[in-house]
């Protein structure tokens, strides 16, 4: 990692009142998480639903993240190859780490497999690391696959952060990972991108440069269309919209208040000509033309509980437009990023998202 990021760097580091705040905030919560689990029969589909495990997890970091800024929630969630770490030594498996260029690396979840690929975007505001629980998603995934004869590696893209490194950074990171895999043989009709929440927006990304190249990112060429891109509540509007408030406050993790926050950071320094970019529901009418040529099928899993419901209909509504094989799956009564809640809280019940996943995943591979 560069000198000029990461977590050590001073713009980055909690000062002494930073950390002070964040070992208060975690005090109320013996208190706050049994009164959650007294009102949750009489509250949201989700609440009612739900395995309590995932309820208390949902409304901690709902706690945490909304009384937090931005190099708090850095400290919360940690580092991308700290959990990525944190994975495979529960697995007892020895990282796999390849150094691509422009500051990134791919971590390999398992195995090196390179003759189908799973790339992995992962959300986190652009802000901080991947959720904990997403390589143990992954890792299902992968499992499920191989017992369908569809043996693929998972590599998880490990990109800078912002400020560390602001637009066109992490796409320029996304990109190079992508002509990384071309050039080590990998067929892109072999290749399937999948992002949660910023994940999904860098995913959006990808597919604009493939259609409108940002200068001074390299193109990127395919002889054929990606095999497919799964995007989990992908964070498609990040400035304060009223397409936020319509959902606001039914149990999600976020609050629209908070999204908007972490929207401000991301785009403080973005020229408007990026705007199409990095906030795809903004982009003009007709962006996106084209995009079938780019990926062959596409899916977008949405919580219905979520803040960002309306606004990832809005753009799956405008990818459709363009592409007729992108399906939009509505989780009901779920929320932000819920498949990843079971393997972080250890619940056997995986919902309905993963399974739909795991059969979309399956055709899309030959």
């Amino acid at each position: 990692m560069s000198s000029e990021s990461g977590p050590n760097h001073p713009r980055n580091k909690l000062s002494v009142a930073e950390t002070a705040q964040l070992v208060a905030l975690a005090l109320p919560l013996p208190a706050i998480l049994p009164w959650t689990l007294v009102t949750s029969p009489f509250s949201s589909k989700f609440s009612r639903s739900r395995n309590w495990k995932i309820v208390l997890i949902t409304k901690a970091i709902l706690w945490l993240v909304s009384n937090s800024n931005r190099k708090q929630c850095r400290a919360i969630f940690g580092e991308t190859r700290d959990s990525y770490d944190a994975f495979l030594k529960s697995q007892k498996w020895d990282p796999v780490v390849d150094d691509i260029g422009e500051d990134a690396r791919l971590l390999w979840i398992g195995p090196k497999v390179t003759e189908r690929v799973i790339l992995h975007l992962h959300g986190g505001a652009f802000l901080f690391g991947v959720t904990p629980s997403a390589p143990a998603f992954w890792n299902h995934v992968r499992d499920n696959l191989a017992k369908r004869g569809k043996k693929a590696g998972i590599a998880l893209l490990n990109y800078t952060f912002v400020p560390d490194g602001e637009f066109p950074t992490q796409l320029k990171q996304a990109i190079r990972a992508l002509q990384y895999l071309l050039d080590s043989g990998v067929k892109p009709e072999n290749i399937q991108l999948v992002g949660d929440s910023a994940g999904g927006n860098l995913i959006h990304q990808v597919l604009s440069h493939i259609l409108h190249p940002v200068e001074g990112v390299p193109k990127l060429s395919l002889s054929a269309p990606l095999a497919g891109a799964y995007m989990m509540s992908p964070w498609m509007t990040l400035r304060d919209d009223p397409i936020l408030h319509g959902n606001d406050g039914q149990d999600d993790m976020v609050y629209a208040s908070t999204l908007a926050y972490w929207g401000g950071e991301v785009m403080k320094n973005c020229p408007s000509s990026s705007v199409p970019y990095v906030e795809a529901n903004s982009a003009p009418e007709g962006w996106l033309e084209g995009v079938d040529k780019a990926v062959k099928r596409i899916l977008i899993s949405i919580g219905e509980n979520e803040v960002l419901r309306d606004a990832c209909f809005k753009y799956g509504k405008t990818l459709q437009k363009h592409h007729k094989d992108c399906s939009l799956f509505l989780d009901e009564g779920g929320v932000h990023v819920e498949p990843y809640l079971p393997f972080l809280v250890g619940v056997q019940d995986l919902g309905t998202v993963t399974p739909h996943l795991i059969d979309w995943m399956d055709q899309n591979f030959v």
